[in-house]
């Protein structure tokens, strides 16, 4: 069968059978294509014509990349997946996937903020326009939930439980948990969504129409009334940061770390926090615990009259 073809069959199983978010398949996409481009140029079209030392030989080419550990992970996982599927469907002959083992994984120790940091952060931002409320309420809501930026930008109207504080998630692999509003991510989430329907429809959108129908159910908007992209939101905390003369180098992921590690310092427990991340594996939520042993030293270093 031709390569094109098996990866179209593959992203259609993963959009229709497993129900993948587009962020997830367009990731999967972006591998396997890499694999395609790298079997072409060494006239290999056919799916049959893949063996055990041409895939070796192609993840010797993608150290030429320097890609993280995180990346490559991403990446052994798309093309073990991948094989296992043609395997089930007997479209690929030899059982690759068997031999496929992936890096261990080096958890990464996120920058984040201190409490006092963050509420720096967020008591600097301007909400004299709508866009201003939008930018704290955005900054108020992950720091609230722990969210991740791709449920941040796909989080909808229909999503939100005012009354009880409760907001549906829908996290990696669609997965869907329950997260909770604190008071003041409710407070300024309920001042935006006041206002919000004016990026819908001022006259600034009028050339924006064909789109609105698309973003009208989605929370959070861009100026132009469209739903904000993941691009969108670093840019807005990287723009808050600056005004708030916050010089770490954070990100949107490290809201949602100092979300975490804030929680563990007030002694929140490893797995309440696991089931708030959306983490399914409790070794990743447990890098939370080092960072506080971390800060728990400096503090016996700087604090102890003795130390």
């Amino acid at each position: 069968m031709d390569l094109e073809e098996c990866i179209n069959l593959y992203l259609k199983y993963l959009k229709f059978e497993k129900n993948l978010t587009p962020d997830s398949i367009h990731s999967y996409n972006k591998d396997l294509i890499q694999f395609k481009n790298y079997l072409e140029k060494n006239n290999i079209k056919d799916i049959n014509e893949i063996n055990l030392d041409i895939f070796r030989q192609f993840l010797k080419h993608l150290d030429k990349f320097r890609y993280s550990n995180q990346t490559v992970i991403r990446k052994y996982s798309s093309y073990n997946n991948f094989f296992i599927f043609l395997e089930s469907g007997n479209i690929l002959p030899q059982q690759l996937s068997q031999f496929i083992q992936s890096p261990k994984k080096h958890h990464k120790l996120y920058n984040f903020l201190s409490q006092a940091e963050i509420r720096n952060l967020i008591d600097n931002i301007d909400t004299a326009t709508v866009l201003g409320l939008r930018n704290k309420a955005l900054i108020e809501f992950i720091y609230s939930t722990g969210a991740r930026v791709s449920e941040v930008v796909n989080l909808k109207l229909e999503d939100i439980d005012m009354l009880n504080n409760e907001i549906n998630i829908f996290g990696k692999g669609r997965k869907e948990r329950i997260v909770y509003l604190n008071k003041n991510s409710k407070l300024w989430l309920e001042k935006y969504l006041e206002l919000r329907n004016t990026l819908l429809y001022s006259k600034k959108n009028e050339s924006y129409q064909p789109k609105m129908s698309d973003s009208k159910d989605y929370i959070f908007l861009n100026r132009l009334g469209g739903k904000i992209t993941a691009r969108g939101v670093r840019k807005i905390v990287q723009s808050c940061l600056i005004k708030a003369k916050l010089t770490k180098k954070i990100s949107p992921h490290g809201i949602r770390h100092s979300f975490a590690t804030h929680l563990l310092q007030e002694g929140a427990g490893i797995r309440e926090i696991q089931e708030l991340l959306g983490h399914e594996d409790i070794s990743t939520t447990q890098i939370y615990t080092h960072l506080n042993i971390k800060k728990i030293k400096e503090d016996y270093r700087k604090f102890h009259p003795r130390a």
